[in-house]
């Protein structure tokens, strides 16, 4: 045994106990009637509605906004414009300014479905409740 164990050994056992004592990080529950939450009041969440193919087409302008997905107890599908975009939590992503068709799935389960109203610029981060 080295000179340099105890000194590891002590280091390791002050990180396990700091981490045991840090929090864990939750996602924030959602209340909200539709089941999907925004973190800014400038973005706009329409519930069982969908775009035109005229509005899907629409060009885009202005500097693209971080859009982050987090399921509340769970995890899910993001598509975005009908596309497949990532799973969530951990699809972040960068969306135009506008109205973006969103549907989020957990399987064949269809926990969030509409238009997403999404601000220029910044990070917006959506919550969409499961079950």
């Amino acid at each position: 045994m080295s000179l340099r164990t105890p000194a590891v050994l002590s280091a390791l056992a002050l990180a396990l106990t700091l981490g045991a004592a840090a929090p864990a990080r939750a996602a924030a529950a959602c209340s909200d009637a539709s089941g999907v939450c925004l973190s800014d009041d400038k973005a706009k969440w329409e519930p069982d509605t969908s775009l035109s193919t005229k509005q899907l087409k629409a060009k885009r302008k202005g500097p693209a906004c971080k859009v982050a997905f987090e399921i509340d107890g769970g995890r899910g599908s993001v598509f975005v414009n009908g596309r497949y975009a990532g799973t969530a939590p951990g699809a972040n992503l960068s969306l135009l300014p506008g109205k973006h068709d969103i549907q989020v799935r957990d399987g064949q389960k269809i926990l969030a479905e509409g238009v997403l109203t999404v601000p220029k610029a910044g990070s917006l981060q959506v919550t969409v409740r499961h079950g």
